[in-house]
């Protein structure tokens, strides 16, 4: 029996198949695995025995755990100060009180103990064994949900009090805000015929403000930077920050919203920075950067008021720390109209940089799809043959409906994302009521990461090798089932399930989604209840957005026909990304990266959602060059997740790598020899980039 269960906190219950226990994240789908050397028995315990807040806390009966896989650690005495940071070895702890803080599994774990104990960590698992003592667990989640909802009108002043709120989310103002955990979610937003801000929402009392002129073209771009400052946004002749009595202008050579977002960037990486003179006291590899670059004297920062601190902080040079900067998590091209303002709060809770299309030089079609799909992917892109098909052709996406297209910029983040109307080419079409449903979503009792894979056409019964893809992690509970040549009866049953994703193989044309007995529209499902699906199928975007629309959290869909051959390796990638815990818009990333009709697949709705956690916390690729005889380079590359997101820690596990680095692309070079190389990547199943090609760590043979 699970011991501190309820619908909206983690849990700890024994585990199915091995000595110890498993702790369980119902809400984000996270579980992570306590082994003991024999059957462990729980006792509950006051969760006020732990130095951070915790939701849930359980005693093992055991002087004994080990993690499944190697993790890093930070240790506090019974003070709280942090004594030990990372293991290079075995660390003795002498008698005394601990607090053991597990990083990267997806939640805060963490193990409360009394020493005598000692923390012993191997290749591919931590141990720790206290003399004599039992093992205290507490669980917090990361999850967030807004405390409330702010209404406002048409009236950009009205926006920008709306903006002025989502500061309010914010759990501290110190430096640590950089920490996801610390920044909370910012209230949503709805239109209504008057503004309404709840007290619960009030804007925090940080000194600074920002000023624009009023008019949306301006307020959006500011929202996730107002969010991070705890700022209110004010009318203004021109755009600036104002902080501790000074102006800085936002208006740069290259125009209002570069500046907006390298305001942003430059900001967050300080605080990164600086916080390490507080609670986590680590050695991070963008504080020697900076350190190399700009005089900063780090302890006045952390111990000065915001308003200060941020004043100080608009006076470094951007240029000077650009390259210790992290690459952005992602881009959005937002339509500067009033209806997609209930966006903004899911954009700033991931510090998005927000553009507006008129003012990026994206394009926009209004016309048959058919038509710029043509321009977009080439002459032949209206004559692809369709997967499975040889008679058939295709008029490209949805031919036979109008609705404009557009093209957003290109941006330089991992992701891009569009909010508007149309259909876009080159990012992911974001909903905000898909993002809003999250928080409505009923995670099932059960923790088995639920799979259904649907193959409707017998010709392609060779892809089905990804039911065995997921649910190939060990350490992870599954329950995958397959199913061939469904009805329309059967695969509306399918789709009306409480499941965590369906993986569809077949065809989908202008009647709907194929089956063996004709089509489904998908806009006659009456309620979706499975939450996240990929379709891999030809012109399935009008099939997607339904699904969408219908319940779905999020949907990989095409925009245009595909070959067999290339949709079944998309098929495959995408299977074994998901199975990795990389999330919808990180895959799509991906996909488009290294799969030759990669550009050819859209995110619909919420591009954030994951199937499982990564075992690091961070999913990540690592790209491989050969530098000589048996010497190699290897550069780890992040994809910041909702478990993990940006702001997080990460620790490569390869000699000579001391330090930590933020989570959110290049994370640190390291030249190894062969056998480096492959004992690093046998640790766990990862994506492998070398000579430009897409491989896995499994298969993956060191030239």
């Amino acid at each position: 029996m699970s011991l501190n269960k309820n619908e909206s906190a983690p849990y700890v219950r024994p585990h199915p198949r091995r000595d110890g226990v498993q702790v369980v994240d119902p809400i984000e789908d996270v579980q992570f695995t306590l082994l003991t050397p024999d059957p462990v028995e729980q006792r509950p315990c006051d969760t006020d025995r732990f130095h951070f807040p915790v939701d849930a806390a359980v005693t093992l009966r055991t002087d004994t755990v080990r993690t499944p896989y190697l993790v890093d650690v930070f240790v506090r005495d019974g003070e709280g100060e942090l004594i030990v940071e990372g293991l290079d070895g075995t660390e003795s702890l002498p008698a005394g009180e601990y607090t053991i803080d597990i990083s990267s599994v997806g939640m805060k774990l963490y193990l409360a103990i009394e020493g005598p104990a000692r923390l012993v960590p191997g290749s591919d698992e931590l141990r720790l064994t206290v003399d004599g003592g039992d093992i205290r667990v507490g669980l917090r989640s990361i999850h967030e949900r807004p405390a409330a909802t702010v209404t406002t009108t048409d009236d950009p002043r009205d926006l920008m009090a709306a903006v002025s709120s989502l500061g309010s989310a914010l759990k501290t103002t110190s430096p640590e805000r950089s920490f996801p955990t610390l920044r909370g979610h910012p209230p949503l937003i709805e239109h209504g015929t008057e503004l309404s801000v709840p007290n619960a929402a009030a804007a925090p009392s940080t000194g600074i403000r920002i000023e624009i002129p009023s008019d949306l073209r301006y307020v959006y771009p500011v929202a996730p930077l107002a969010y991070y400052l705890g700022a209110t946004v004010e009318p203004g002749p021109v755009p600036a920050v104002v902080a501790d009595g000074e102006r800085t202008t936002l208006t740069g050579d290259d125009g209002f919203e570069s500046t907006v977002a390298r305001t942003l960037k430059r900001l967050f990486l300080l605080d990164c920075v600086v916080r390490t003179e507080g609670l986590y006291g680590v050695d991070l590899h963008e504080r020697a950067v900076v350190a190399d670059a700009v005089d900063l004297d780090c302890r006045a920062l952390y111990d000065a008021p915001i308003d200060e601190r941020t004043r100080r902080y608009l006076d470094v040079d951007h240029g000077a720390v650009a390259d210790a900067i992290p690459e952005w998590k992602v881009t959005a091209d937002v339509r500067p109209r009033p209806a997609d303002a209930e966006a903004l709060p899911f954009l700033a809770n991931e510090l998005a940089v927000v553009r507006t299309p008129d003012a990026t030089g994206s394009r926009e079609r209004s016309g048959n799809l058919a038509d710029d799909v043509e321009a977009f992917f080439g002459a032949d892109a209206g004559t692809v043959t369709r997967r499975g098909d040889a008679s058939r052709s295709s008029g490209g996406v949805a031919a036979s409906t109008d609705r404009s297209v557009v093209r957003p910029a290109p941006a330089d983040s991992i992701e891009q994302v569009y909010v508007g109307d149309g259909v876009p080419y080159g990012a992911s079409k974001m909903t905000a009521a898909a993002y809003r449903r999250r928080f409505g979503h009923d995670p099932s009792a059960e923790p088995r990461i639920s799979v259904a894979v649907v193959c409707n056409d017998a010709t392609l019964a060779d892809e089905n090798v990804v039911s065995e893809i997921y649910g190939s992690r060990n350490r992870i509970d599954f329950d995958v089932s397959t199913h061939h040549e469904l009805s329309t009866a059967d695969l509306r049953e399918v789709l009306r399930a409480d499941t965590d994703f369906l993986h569809y193989i077949g065809h989908v044309d202008d009647g709907g989604i194929e089956c063996r007995d004709g089509y489904l529209d998908a806009e006659t499902v009456d309620s979706v209840g499975v939450s996240t699906v990929f379709l891999n199928a030809c012109d399935a975007y009008e099939q997607g957005r339904a699904l969408v629309d219908g319940g779905a959290l999020g949907v990989i869909a095409t925009l245009t026909d595909v070959l067999n051959t290339a949709a079944s390796a998309v098929g495959e990638t995408v299977a074994r990304l998901l199975n990795q815990g990389f999330s919808l818009g990180a895959t799509l990333s991906m996909v488009s990266d290294y799969e030759s009709v990669g550009h050819h697949y859209v995110v619909v709705g919420d591009g954030s959602v994951s199937l499982v956690n990564n075992e690091s916390g961070t999913p990540y690729h690592a790209a491989v060059s050969t530098t000589g005889d048996d010497e190699y380079e290897i550069t780890l590359v992040g994809r910041p997740t909702t478990v993990a997101p940006l702001g997080s820690l990460y620790r490569p596990f390869l000699d000579g790598a001391e330090t930590k680095y933020l989570n959110s692309g290049p994370m640190g070079t390291f030249a190894v020899t062969g056998e480096e190389l492959a004992e690093f990547l046998s640790r766990q199943e990862i994506p492998v980039v070398f000579d430009g090609s897409l491989h896995w760590s499994s298969t993956f043979e060191v030239p």
